[in-house]
Formats: C-alpha cells, structure tokens, sequence
C-alpha cells in the first residue's frame, strides 16, 4: 500500500499541478477552445474527487477515526476550481 502523504497530498496535487502546465502552453499546441474544454475537464475531475474525498472524510468521523488526510486531499482538489475562476480564469 502507498504512503498515506502520498495517496492524500501528493497524488491530488497533479490536478492544480496540470491546470497551471496547462495554462503554460501555447495556444497554438492545443487551440483556444481546446484549452479551455482540458481546464473544464481537469476541473470537473478534481471537483468529483474532492466531493468523494469530502464523503470519505464524513464517514471517518461518523466512525470517530480521524480524517485530517481526507479532508486535506479536498482542499487540494479544489484548488483547480479556485484558479479556474480566480487568477487563471
């Protein structure tokens, strides 16, 4: 079995990480519209993993087992939305 940092921080962060890579390319490697539809995708993606993450963390604490990891691998997945509407919006 993985590393829990791994599996919780790490693994999660490929989404922002590819979100910002994405936003670093040439428009003319992917074009205008299919940059936006991958940022789409990425976010969709990194918000239907936050929502299971949010729902894993519940369970924990419903169980009275900690869920600091859970709940972390949710404020990393979400940040893809963050900067989706904010800084690289």
């Amino acid at each position: 079995m993985r590393h829990p940092v791994i599996r919780h921080l790490v693994l999660p962060a490929v989404a922002p990480a590819a979100l910002i890579g994405l936003y670093f390319t040439p428009v003319l490697l992917f074009g205008c519209v299919n940059r936006g539809l991958l940022a789409v995708g990425i976010a969709l993606a990194s918000a239907v993993g936050a929502f299971v993450a949010i729902g894993m963390a519940f369970r924990l604490r419903a169980r009275g087992e900690p869920a600091g990891l859970w709940i972390g691998s949710a404020l990393i997945l979400t940040s893809p939305l963050a900067l989706l509407v904010g800084p690289l919006g």
